[in-house]
């Protein structure tokens, strides 16, 4: 009986130490293609393309503050990194207008919006930012601090970083969709016009950017809007309002001009600013009038009150629709306070003149404008 219980013990131990190592391989077979399939593993895509495979031989390229392109129906801008958090100005301007539109009281030319400007880089993106001088402190004071925190910039648009160019100092975005949305700040159209004339939405398809090009300090765009409307302010059958948008960005200087406080026995146009950190504890308004950046070539005869001439003379072209049959400005009225302005003795150069060669696009006009008030 001791022997079939010892047999017994002997053949229970050979089956479970049989059953245990069944279960191990099976356990070691069940991990091995796990391992195997984790170190085959592919290497995560990166999601930016190739330079040559967005700017491709068939792009049109033009370089200046930012390298634009234009490739099919696509609009590129390559943006240097070190002009991030750079301030710029954006100029909006209705460049061919509508008839009747606004009343009468706008023509082409007319300036719908102007603003200060920031690109920057959040992640794979770059944000476009409105930025507001409003309200300010300086920015040693602990005040800066509420101040930033509560008059928080828009952010106008953002755009997926396509790529970079060869040395990685630039940025590859599309910007196609920044002039073909209805975007307010880009738009001619005001809140009071999109009532009036029952404005329903921005047709895409009728829509479209005819022009791109970079200088050394700007970029000039112009792009045709088509609304529908309900009650067009001309054209009524059509239901359509059609215009075409000059957007201009310009680089500010880097030192900027001396403000200029507002004296209100003298009449001036001015723009006012809320300062947070002036020495009452408290906040003061001021006022500073808007005026030319005028610097004297002869400081010595300036201080004595002379006429002098300004080391960057304004300079304003007669637009080439100006009437022939007389001046409508003569250099007398020109001469004004202690400076000497001049006007050019040519007219405005036509577009293909000014476009070769490579040239500043940032020229003042006197423009003839037909219109009825």
């Amino acid at each position: 009986m001791k022997n079939i219980s010892k047999l017994l013990l002997v053949l229970f131990l050979l089956i479970s130490g049989v059953s245990y190592g069944q279960k191990k391989s099976k356990r070691n077979a069940a991990a091995s293609p796990a391992q195997t399939t984790q170190a085959a593993k592919p290497e995560k895509k990166s999601p930016f393309k190739k330079y040559e495979d967005i700017v491709t031989a068939e792009a049109v390229s033009d370089d200046g503050l930012f390298k634009v392109h234009t490739v099919g129906d696509k609009r590129y801008y390559e943006i240097p990194f070190e002009l991030l958090n750079t301030d710029m100005l954006l100029v909006s301007r209705i460049s061919k207008i509508a008839e009747g539109l606004g009343g009468g009281y706008m023509n082409a030319g007319s300036k719908t919006n102007e603003q200060v400007i920031r690109w920057s880089r959040v992640e794979n993106k770059i944000h476009l930012r409105s930025i507001s001088f409003r309200s300010v402190a300086n920015d040693t004071l602990p005040i800066q601090l509420s101040v930033s925190a509560n008059n928080y910039d828009p952010i106008l648009a953002a755009f997926s970083i396509e790529g970079f160019n060869a040395d990685s100092t630039a940025a590859l975005i599309e910007v196609s969709d920044l002039f073909l949305s209805d975007n307010p700040s880009l738009s001619g159209l005001s809140v009071g016009m999109r009532t009036n004339y029952k404005v329903r939405n921005l047709d895409r398809a009728r829509s479209y950017i005819s022009r791109m090009e970079s200088y050394p300090e700007n970029i000039e765009v112009r792009h045709d809007m088509t609304y529908n409307a309900t009650s067009p302010p001309s054209n009524s059958k059509s239901g359509t309002i059609s215009m075409e948008m000059s957007q201009s960005m310009y680089l500010l200087p880097e030192v900027p001009m001396q403000p200029r406080l507002h004296d209100p026995r003298v009449g001036w146009f001015t723009v006012r600013q809320i300062d947070y950190g002036s020495d009452a504890l408290k906040s003061d308004v001021k006022t500073y009038i808007r005026r030319w950046r005028l610097e004297p070539k002869d400081p010595e005869a300036y201080a004595r009150g002379e006429l002098v001439e300004p080391v960057k003379p304004i300079v304003y072209y007669l637009d080439p629709a100006t009437r022939k049959n007389g001046d409508l400005i003569s250099d007398k009225a020109l001469r004004t306070g202690r400076w000497h302005l001049k006007l050019p003795d040519s007219k405005m150069p036509s577009l293909p003149k000014m476009h070769r060669p490579k040239r500043k696009i940032r020229i003042g006009a006197l423009k003839m404008l037909d219109t009825l008030r």
